[in-house]
């Protein structure tokens, strides 16, 4: 009897990645490589890596043969660098600290720090001023409208985000919405927010929210959530992708930060957008919510000496 064989499987080798794997593959951080390694440089290649650091743009623009004068080492010494660092070569090199300097040239040249406590403190309070003023003046009325009417006529709204500002802006979104009588469930897990979706009612409202609005796994369960009859809201900037995924937008468009050490200002325009819904739901659910407000009230009256310290809407 002919002998059975076990099938052959091929594994890929090393450098040989299919193109699925390797658009899976994360892209190496150049910049951070060469700063890990630098210290254990030879001194030509420690010339080389302290060059790339401090004038990325100068390097990635040289030739091989004007990048060894200015440097003062061979071409065959940034050649055997290149590979090193574990590119194919130069061109591969400048491919990735193109890539890098895209993404982080705000970190290799920093704009002018604070010099003062008081510098500190006028910038922040300025920034978040700005940020404000803009969101005030920018935001789309009609859309906050409808997002209020969606909401006040909830069964339940559950609130998606995830990142580090949309995870905790989610909580300020239960923290606003549960004290007028709506039923909150924040979450910011995606597994989880996925099979919170497939569980929502006609009558439910799924509100996102987004600082970048590219997020393909809370677009899979607004889809979903879309699927069984629930309607979708997200606050996220406009002609995003979440903007395009969901029924209604209450677009929140702010420059990005250009000081990396200051906390992020759009949060404030994120927090004004919500507040505006927040403030239209509770005059529009009027007596049902100013019973549940006065019940918490009672209750943190009742256990506190001095209640008139609570803010009335706290």
């Amino acid at each position: 009897m002919p002998q059975h064989r076990e099938p052959q499987i091929s594994l890929p080798q090393p450098g040989k990645l299919s193109h699925d794997a390797s658009h899976r593959r994360p892209r190496q951080d150049i910049l951070g490589t060469i700063i890990e390694a630098r210290n254990g440089f030879s001194k030509a290649n420690r010339r080389i890596a302290d060059a790339i650091l401090a004038h990325p743009h100068r390097f990635v623009e040289l030739p091989i043969e004007e990048l060894a004068v200015w440097l003062g080492v061979s071409a065959p010494t940034i050649t055997r660098l290149a590979r090193t660092l574990g590119c194919d070569g130069l061109k591969d090199l400048k491919l990735k600290i193109m890539g890098s300097v895209r993404i982080g040239i705000h970190y290799l040249e920093p704009a002018t720090p604070p010099a003062s406590i008081e510098e500190v403190a006028e910038r922040v309070s300025k920034r978040a001023q700005k940020i404000i003023d803009d969101i005030s003046h920018k935001i789309d009325l009609d859309q906050a409208a409808r997002a209020i009417e969606r909401i006040t006529g909830c069964r339940t709204l559950y609130a998606f985000g995830s990142g580090g500002v949309s995870s905790w802006l989610i909580e300020e979104i239960q923290n606003r919405f549960f004290r007028f009588g709506i039923r909150v469930v924040p979450c910011s897990d995606h597994q989880m927010q996925l099979m919170l979706a497939a569980t929502v009612d006609r009558d439910d409202v799924v509100l996102c929210c987004s600082l970048t609005g590219s997020n393909p796994e809370l677009e899979r369960a607004v889809s979903v959530a879309r699927e069984y009859g629930a309607t979708t809201v997200a606050l996220a900037p406009n002609n995003s992708d979440l903007a395009e995924a969901v029924d209604d937008l209450l677009a929140v468009d702010s420059p990005p930060d250009e000081d990396i050490f200051s906390p992020s200002t759009m949060r404030y325009a994120y927090l004004i957008a919500i507040d505006i819904i927040a403030y239209g739901v509770a005059i529009a659910r009027k007596d049902t919510g100013r019973e549940k407000l006065r019940r918490i009230r009672q209750q943190l009256a009742a256990m506190r000496e001095k209640p008139d310290v609570q803010p009335l809407c706290d």
